[in-house]
């Protein structure tokens, strides 16, 4: 198992913008599991000839108001392929598997007031999972079921992660 450093596809994206105003912007699937990304994982990257790099709950920093404890589940997975991301977690030890929908659309946007507008404009008619806030590896992360069902995580990555 190794620490997750999915590849920072920021200078490529940034190389493909069209003028210094324009937002880049990524769209990358995320799935959910309970119990067994990591085996789901490495399936995935054994067929699809990648690498797996998975980043164990016991691997982060402690959480505060969280008293779950679950090491070797995955709290963070990925697989790099021809410049896209599959990215995957674990749910929390007595946190059930979210309802519908179990795969969430990840957002990644490189500024924080792009990354607020698009949330609030999704979070409209919707139900807020987690709220817009800084994280450990997210300058602003937030993950919503927009009005329609559909599940987004919007996120601003904080360098190297």
């Amino acid at each position: 198992m190794s620490i997750c450093v999915c590849p920072d596809r920021r200078e490529e994206d940034t190389a493909r913008r069209a003028g210094p105003l324009e937002t880049v912007m990524r769209l990358d699937p995320y799935l959910y599991f309970d119990g067994d990304c990591a085996a789901a994982f490495r399936f995935y990257a054994e067929l699809l000839g990648a690498e797996a790099m998975l980043m164990p709950y016991g691997d982060a920093p402690p959480c505060p108001g969280s008293e779950a404890s679950a090491p070797d589940r995955i709290m963070h997975a990925c697989i790099a392929l021809d410049g896209q991301m599959l990215m995957a977690s674990d749910v929390p030890p007595g946190t059930p598997l979210p309802r519908t929908p179990h795969a969430f659309v990840c957002l990644g946007v490189d500024d924080d007031a792009e990354a607020e507008r698009i949330f609030a404009a999704l979070a409209q008619g919707g139900e807020i999972r987690a709220p817009m806030e800084e994280t450990f590896f997210a300058h602003r992360y937030g993950m919503v079921v927009d009005r329609f069902g559909t599940g987004w995580m919007v996120l601003r990555a904080k360098a190297g992660c």
